[in-house]
């Protein structure tokens, strides 16, 4: 099952909607001038806002809608191209440099070290 990375963002449902309308209006706008496919990124979008609408019915108990929207989610995830979460990569930091041992103590040149001023 594919899941949201960005669960629990705090959006409202009429932002949400709002933003699948004004995505797929835009869209059809840009379609009008060309008839071209959505990049990968407008997929990802897509599939985010209607797999938090998907949660959103869930919750409230619309199964039906939620499934609906679930399989619109994830026909745009495949369409997106992407393959899963980004792989971990390896990562190094630089040696630390070697401790550089001073001794900071005061003497004057009889070597009597124990007169604080």
């Amino acid at each position: 099952m594919i899941e949201s990375k960005s669960k629990g963002a705090g959006l409202s449902v009429w932002l949400l909607r709002a933003d699948v309308a004004s995505t797929r209006a835009l869209l059809w706008i840009a379609g009008a001038a060309r008839n071209s496919e959505p990049t990968p990124e407008v997929h990802l979008y897509l599939y985010d806002r209607y797999w938090r609408l998907a949660e959103h019915h869930e919750r409230v108990g619309h199964k039906r809608r939620a499934a609906t929207l679930r399989r619109k989610a994830e026909t745009h995830y495949r369409q997106s191209g992407h393959d899963g979460p980004p792989y971990a990569a390896a990562m190094s930091l630089p040696l630390p440099s070697p401790r550089v041992l001073t001794q900071a103590v005061a003497s004057d040149s009889k070597g009597n070290d124990d007169d604080a001023a």
